[in-house]
């Protein structure tokens, strides 16, 4: 990696004569100015009695570039309001952004905003250094504060192609960051984020803002809808990675593919495919025989009455079932399977352990019945426990039932005469 030339510019009212570019390095280019101006200006009106200590958000910058910009308040006015307000943009190339992660706040925390500069500035220059990677317990501290359903459902939301829009009275650049945190690398590098904007004409993807009127935000889900949004496969696996302090695992989730990048590549695989396939036939001379197809039969049974999908467990709750699969292992005979066996592994080894005593109740793998709900119900049926198919009891229950059947409690020895 080699170094990151960054142009920068600081765009305020601060002094007299309104708007106006006060500062630039000197391959901040003319031709950026427009752009540059779009940008900021598309920050918003300031609602009244609004003050901005401090913001950063991030949008595309022509082709090849995209814009960190830090906003704040440059004053106040006799009676105390926020007047002037300044912001401080960073040009990065975009591939190099994707090469920092696609982290703005990351780049901002180095870079903070020199508003006394006036005229010409030096280029900055990143250092020749990737960020550092993302640690198990940076993670598990940011899903500890107490909110982790909305980011957990966020970052899923957001892996999904959906958009959020928080209501707050002031930026909240913890809550923007701490999403952040929990993105792959190639889905922060499109996405755009602001912790705080006075409005949404630069249409980020993620934003704070002061009123998140639902006439506005028809397409954005709000801070309830994120923390009730489905459990998909990337937020399990992400909470998996976390719980059992998988390091490896994390790194892998944060390096996937995105869902574009996917389909690039399955584009390519079907245009490559097919031009194999016209050459293949062009060289054949004689057309091979085909082979009869044979129907395959699966031994496999359906568990009857179970839903297709179950909402996500809360932390507490997977940690509570967690330890009691763990017992359960135990007191069957299961080996030690590590420090901090996840519900899903326990539950595996568990069902390696017990085996298929009827064939006629035989689903299959245990682990392509995920989420881990429906892999505890379909044991339950696999070994015949009554309400594996009842829907109030929880997964704690479903577990207490299991136990009860597999473990049954020992009987007390009469007293001796």
């Amino acid at each position: 990696m080699t170094p990151i030339p960054i142009e920068h510019a600081i765009y305020s009212n601060a002094d007299s004569g309104g708007y106006r570019f006060l500062a630039r390095s000197p391959g901040f280019q003319d031709d950026w100015l427009a752009e540059a101006e779009r940008i900021c200006t598309g920050f918003g009106e300031r609602p009244a009695g609004v003050a901005c200590p401090a913001s950063v958000f991030a949008q595309p910058f022509s082709l090849h570039h995209v814009a960190i910009v830090q906003v704040a308040d440059q004053g106040h006015d006799d009676a105390g309001r926020p007047g002037a307000l300044g912001f401080y943009l960073l040009v990065v190339p975009r591939r190099a952004y994707g090469d920092l992660m696609g982290d703005p706040f990351q780049i901002a925390d180095r870079y903070p905003p020199p508003w006394e500069a006036r005229g010409d500035m030096p280029t900055l220059s990143w250092p020749a250094a990737p960020l550092p990677a993302r640690t198990v317990a940076e993670v598990q501290k940011v899903l500890r504060n107490g909110n982790s359903a909305t980011l957990l459902g966020g970052a899923q939301a957001l892996v999904d192609g959906g958009k959020l829009v928080f209501e707050r009275s002031a930026p909240d650049n913890e809550l923007l960051r701490n999403l952040w945190l929990l993105l792959p690398d190639t889905t922060r590098s499109h996405l755009w984020p602001a912790s705080f904007a006075f409005g949404n004409a630069l249409r980020f993807d993620c934003l704070a803002v002061p009123r998140a009127d639902e006439m506005t935000y028809t397409s954005y889900r709000n801070e309830v809808q994120a923390g009730d949004y489905p459990e998909g496969r990337y937020e399990l696996h992400l909470q998996i990675a976390v719980e059992s302090g998988d390091q490896r695992e994390l790194d892998a989730l944060f390096a996937r593919h995105s869902s574009s990048q996917i389909l690039k590549l399955v584009v390519m695989l079907l245009v490559v495919v097919g031009v194999l396939a016209l050459v293949m036939r062009m060289l054949t001379t004689q057309p091979r025989p085909r082979p009869t197809p044979t129907q395959v039969v699966s031994t496999y049974r359906t568990v009857p009455h179970l839903e297709a999908d179950y909402p996500k467990m809360s932390t507490p709750l997977r940690l509570q079932v967690a330890q009691m699969l763990h017992d359960l292992a135990h007191d069957l005979g299961v080996p030690a399977h590590g420090p901090k066996p996840t519900v899903e592994t326990l539950l595996e080894e568990i069902d390696k352990r017990l085996g298929t005593p009827d064939p006629k109740r035989d689903p299959g793998p245990l682990k392509a019945q995920r989420p881990a709900e429906r892999q505890l119900r379909v044991l339950l049926w696999k070994h015949d426990v009554s309400g594996f198919d009842d829907l109030r009891l929880n997964e704690a229950e479903l577990v207490e039932r299991l136990r009860n059947k597999l473990v049954p409690p020992k009987k007390a020895n009469p007293p001796r005469d």
